[in-house]
């Protein structure tokens, strides 16, 4: 899967610009003029990367970034600005920001420097998404139908949060046991117990059992 990447810029010309450079290279993009666009996009969908003009006319990059930061958004950010003083980028990586990179600016540096900061992860996303309206908050460490909260105990949460990191491939019954127990006395049947309970929440089909190996959450 692509990522996933929302611009922020009023200048349209070169939004455009950005748009049809970034989407040729792979990724799936979003774009707006507006502060206030963009943050109905951030309710609506996840984001792995944010591009954010700094001068805008309803809300600074900076502003906008620092809103995002508090509401528990972790998504990696680079601000594209003509700003260069010491205090702006203080500024700017003191809200969140990840790196900057200055107007005029050349697109195949912009690339490299996107790539540089997907590549190691940026942040922990703070939502991932299951399936369904299903989803994972980490920042709480909760699991939610839509709005519903589901009320799952802590070892449940960890086997799923376990499983759906490593969806459509094997978990190991070793690799439980390290998640769910770490340096405690682990027990074994418990985990058949945990792995009934998610799939009564999520489906009998949700999770495969591979005989002697482990688990595969399939959605």
């Amino acid at each position: 899967m692509s990522a996933k990447i929302l611009v922020l810029e009023d200048n349209e010309l070169l939004l455009e610009t950005l748009e049809e450079f970034l989407s040729e290279n792979g990724y799936d993009v979003r774009v707006a003029t507006r502060g206030k666009i963009a943050i109905r996009y951030t309710y609506d969908e996840n984001f792995d990367l944010f591009l954010l003009d700094v001068k805008l006319p309803d809300i600074s990059g900076f502003n906008f970034l620092k809103q995002l930061r508090e509401s528990g958004y972790d998504t990696p950010a680079i601000f594209l600005t003509s700003l260069s003083d010491k205090e702006s980028l203080v500024k700017g990586f003191t809200l969140g920001g990840d790196d900057y990179i200055k107007k005029p600016f050349d697109l195949d540096e912009l690339l490299f420097r996107i790539k540089a900061l997907l590549s190691r992860g940026g942040k922990i996303r703070h939502r991932v998404d299951m399936f369904d309206e299903f989803y994972i908050d980490y920042k709480r460490k909760r699991v939610f139908d839509g709005k519903k909260e589901l009320n799952l105990n802590p070892k449940d949460y960890e086997l799923l949060c376990l499983l759906v990191e490593n969806r459509n491939q094997v978990v190991t019954t070793e690799m439980v046991v390290d998640r769910l127990w770490k340096n405690e006395i682990s027990n074994l049947g418990s985990i058949r117990v945990y792995i009934t309970n998610l799939k009564k929440i999520f489906g009998k089909d949700s999770i495969s059992n591979i005989r002697s190996v482990g688990y595969r959450f399939e959605k």
